[in-house]
């Protein structure tokens, strides 16, 4: 079953594209850069029943491409603030930042293993450049992206602007629920492409 969202913001002129620890824990992914190019933290509340994650509701979608206040063909409502969750509150976005000019960091993602549903297992975690296939990471200045654990300490750092410089889309890794609690696993893979293909491999 492949999703569909419209891959774009409000402004942008773009066609419909259509989209082939303890449980308590609680994690945050922090996006970071210094120019004016638009990056966008991802991130899906997927379940993997062996067969690799898979999301079957937009619901499930963790993405500016989802947030009504962004696109208006999104599904997620945001908050006075700008953030925006999935409807459990299991997973939290601080909001659009269009650049990376104005905050130290400048996206952050919150999971909060004690408000998702059960059956959710893992949370892969993106990072894409918009709009999609114009940039890499190499023409972004000073971008990285960190994962902190609830104590503050950190997990996993990618210097996208020297890591994956020839690309515009990192998978950073996903969070695990197993029998002992939630875990992090890396990826680090990155790749051309942009969030419809993210979709299409999850769903």
């Amino acid at each position: 079953m492949a999703l569909t969202l419209e891959i774009k913001k409000a402004g942008d002129i773009t066609p419909k594209l259509t989209l082939n620890l303890s449980k308590p824990a609680r994690f945050t992914v922090e996006l970071y850069w210094d120019s004016p190019h638009d990056l966008d933290a991802h991130a899906l509340a997927a379940i993997n029943d062996g067969n690799g994650a898979k999301v079957t509701s937009l619901a499930q979608v963790l993405s500016t491409y989802n947030c009504k206040k962004t696109n208006s063909s999104g599904t997620l409502d945001s908050n006075a603030d700008g953030s925006f969750s999935t409807p459990d509150g299991g997973v939290t976005h601080s909001g659009d930042a269009r650049t990376g000019m104005d905050t130290d960091i400048d996206e952050v993602i919150t999971i909060d293993g004690s408000k998702l549903p059960q059956g959710v297992n893992e949370i892969p975690i993106f990072v894409t450049i918009h709009p999609p296939k114009r940039y890499k990471f190499g023409d972004v200045k000073n971008a990285g992206i960190r994962i902190m654990n609830d104590m503050g300490q950190l997990i996993e750092e990618y210097i996208l602007s020297k890591q994956f410089a020839e690309f515009d889309c990192i998978q950073m890794g996903s969070l695990l629920l197993g029998s002992s609690g939630w875990e992090y696993v890396p990826a680090g893979q990155g790749f051309n492409g942009d969030f419809t293909d993210i979709l299409g491999f999850f769903s």
